[in-house]
């Protein structure tokens, strides 16, 4: 049986179905939507088997095409996942470096308000520790000065003891002379008035 007749018009139809879908096709449009489902649609027009020989070879062909095309489509959806990971991991690396930074800089400003505080307080304590010294050694003299006045106060006060003392004693030594001379002067008035009677008698006889 003579299939010529046959075959001619389905390698006709091919060759234009082969010619619609080679238009306008380059690299780039391996990895267009459209044009992947216009190469899986040839695909599947594309007879099978033995029925048209000469068509072996293009289904072959055609079937490594498409092969490329689903490879260049899913290295392209790899490209670009990865790209849009990459660029999301750059965002957050950006946004956590912009944080950071932002952060630092909070830092060294609260540690150049500290470094200044401490500057202040600093020279607040050594002002202050220069008044404490000054006030000890002041301290230092008034207890000296203090022992000093009581030393002092208790040798006045045993001076003052001793003088009390010898008062007393003065005092009743000059009561017990007193009193002796009292005694004394009141024997020579009775010394003297016995001496006026016998002068007065005698006085009296010689008349």
């Amino acid at each position: 049986m003579d299939i010529s007749a046959i075959t001619k018009p389905i390698l006709d139809a091919i060759d234009l179905l082969l010619k619609n879908a080679f238009e306008a096709l380059d690299a780039p449009t391996l990895t267009d939507s459209q044009r992947h489902e216009i190469f899986q649609a040839v695909r599947s027009m594309l007879p099978t088997g033995d029925i048209v020989p000469q068509i072996a070879p293009v289904r072959a062909a055609w079937e490594k095409f498409v092969s490329i095309s689903d490879t260049v489509q899913e290295t392209r959806r790899t490209i670009e996942d990865q790209s849009k990971q990459k660029s999301e991991f750059v965002t957050a690396a950006e946004s956590r470096a912009e944080s950071i930074e932002a952060s630092l800089k909070t830092s060294a400003e609260e540690m150049s308000s500290m470094l200044e505080e401490k500057a202040e307080k600093k020279e607040r304590v050594e002002a202050l520790s220069a008044q404490l010294q000054e006030a000890t050694a002041e301290l230092l003299t008034t207890e000296e000065r203090v022992k000093q006045l009581e030393s002092d106060r208790s040798a006045k006060q045993a001076e003052a003891k001793k003088l009390h003392e010898d008062l007393l004693e003065a005092n009743v030594k000059a009561s017990e002379e007193l009193e002796a001379l009292k005694g004394k002067t009141s024997t020579l008035e009775d010394e003297a008035k016995s001496i006026i009677i016998s002068l007065k008698d005698w006085r009296s006889m010689s008349n």
